[in-house]
C-alpha cells in the first residue's frame, strides 16, 4: 500500500455507502469483482491514474521521539503489470526522511470502468537502510496466499463509507472510512475546492488513525502533517504503446480486450503530429485511427476536437489526455458492436 494509505453498478454504490444498521461498524470487504470490466488507466476524480501525473509531499513528522522531514513522491507510471489476471497501472511511491530514501514502493491499481472505483492489487516494496535493501516487509499481491484487491477510492464517495484498501491477512489490512467533505483546503501546493476527507486505520493496529484530504483531479495534497508542495502534470513519452498527438500535449491510449483474455494495451503507430493508429495482433492489420485537431478559435469553436474510427468489434477503451491541464476524455466500445465513429468537437475546451 502506499505508505500514506492512499487510497455504475447499484450494487457497487449501495455496498460502499453508509453502514446498514446490521453492519453498524463493519468495514466492507466483497467489492462484486464480477461486475468490473478493469483499465489501467482511469479518471476517478480523487484518484486520477494519469501516468506522467508526480505529487510532491513534504512536511515534519515525529520518528521515534525525533523531529524529521518527511517528503514523499508518488509518480504515476507509463509501466503496467499483470496482477491476479488483472493489466495494473503501476504507481511507485518514495518516501525519504531527512534527505535520506528509506522506501520504494510499485503499487499496483486498476480502474473499475462500470463504477468509476480504483481497485488495489498489491505492491512491491524495497526497504532501505544506509542506501542498501534490507526487506521487503508489507508486499502483497492479490490471487498469492489468499490475498485479495480491496478498493482505494470508490467511483461515488459517499459519507460513511467504510472499506478495506488491503486484503492481504496479516500483511497489509488497510481500511479507508469516508468522514466528509471541505468546501476548500489551503497547503503549500495550493487551494484546491471540493476536497474529501477520508479517515485510514488498519485492522492489524485499529488504535493508529490517520486522515487524509483529496483534491479533486488531482488526488493525495495532505496526510496528517505531510502536505502537498508541487505538482508535475502528466507528461507524454511516445512508446509502443502510447500516441502524443498536437506537439506532444494530448497522450493517446488504447486498451482492448476478449472475454477469455485480461485486458491489453493496444500498438501505437504515430503518423502526423496530429493523428496515429493502433493495432491489437498484427502491424499490418490497423484495428483504430485517432486524430486531435485545434479548432481554438475556429469559426467560433474554442476547444480540441476529438476524431476517431474503429475496424474493430472488441471492447475497446480510448483515453485521450491534455498534459497541459490534466483533462481526460474516454471513450468506450463495450464489444456488443461494432466501434462506432467519434466525433467530438466538444472534447477539451481547454484552449490555447
Amino acid at each position: 500500500m502506499l505508505k500514506l494509505h492512499t487510497l455504475a453498478l447499484v450494487a457497487i454504490v449501495a455496498l460502499l455507502s453508509a453502514p446498514t444498521a446490521h453492519a453498524q461498524n463493519e468495514f466492507t470487504s466483497d467489492f462484486g469483482r464480477e461486475g468490473c470490466t478493469f483499465s489501467s488507466v482511469g479518471a476517478n476524480p480523487y484518484l486520477p491514474l494519469t501516468p506522467g501525473l508526480g505529487l510532491r509531499l513534504v512536511g515534519d513528522s515525529e520518528d521515534d521521539g525525533e523531529i524529521v522531514e518527511v517528503e514523499v513522491q508518488i509518480t504515476v507510471l507509463g509501466d503496467t503489470r499483470m496482477v491476479d489476471g488483472v493489466t495494473t497501472r503501476v504507481v511507485e511511491e518514495r518516501e525519504f526522511e531527512d534527505g535520506e530514501l528509506i522506501e520504494v514502493s510499485r503499487n499496483f491499481m486498476a480502474s473499475c470502468r462500470e463504477t468509476g472505483a480504483v481497485w488495489y492489487f498489491g505492491e512491491e516494496v524495497d526497504i532501505y537502510e544506509d542506501g542498501e535493501v534490507v526487506s521487503h516487509d508489507g508486499a502483497w499481491f492479490a490471487g498469492v496466499d489468499g490475498a485479495k484487491p480491496g478498493i482505494l477510492m470508490p467511483g461515488t464517495p459517499l459519507i460513511g463509507a467504510r472499506y478495506y484498501q488491503e486484503l492481504a491477512p496479516g500483511i497489509a489490512e488497510d481500511r479507508g472510512e469516508i468522514v466528509g467533505f471541505e468546501d476548500e483546503a489551503f497547503v503549500e501546493a495550493g487551494t484546491f475546492e471540493d476536497v474529501l476527507v477520508v479517515v485510514d486505520t488498519n485492522a492489524l493496529s485499529p488504535e493508529d488513525a490517520d486522515e487524509k484530504l483529496y483534491a479533486r483531479g488531482v488526488g493525495l495534497i495532505k496526510d496528517e502533517d505531510i502536505e502537498l508542495v508541487e505538482i508535475t502534470p502528466a507528461s507524454c513519452t511516445p512508446d509502443e504503446h502510447t500516441l502524443c498527438l498536437g506537439s506532444g500535449r494530448f497522450r493517446v491510449d488504447v486498451a482492448w480486450s476478449l472475454p477469455a483474455l485480461p485486458e491489453q494495451n493496444a500498438h501505437a503507430v504515430q503518423k502526423a503530429d496530429a493523428s496515429g493508429e493502433f493495432w491489437f495482433f498484427d502491424a499490418g492489420n490497423v484495428e483504430l485511427t485517432v486524430k486531435v485537431l485545434d479548432a481554438c478559435g475556429l469559426g467560433g469553436f474554442n476547444n480540441y476536437w476529438v476524431f476517431s474510427s474503429g475496424l474493430t468489434d472488441l471492447d475497446v477503451t480510448l483515453t485521450v489526455t491534455d498534459t497541459k491541464t490534466g483533462a481526460e476524455r474516454v471513450y468506450e466500445n463495450d464489444g456488443s458492436g461494432p466501434f462506432g465513429p467519434i466525433l467530438d468537437t466538444a472534447a477539451f475546451q481547454t484552449c490555447p
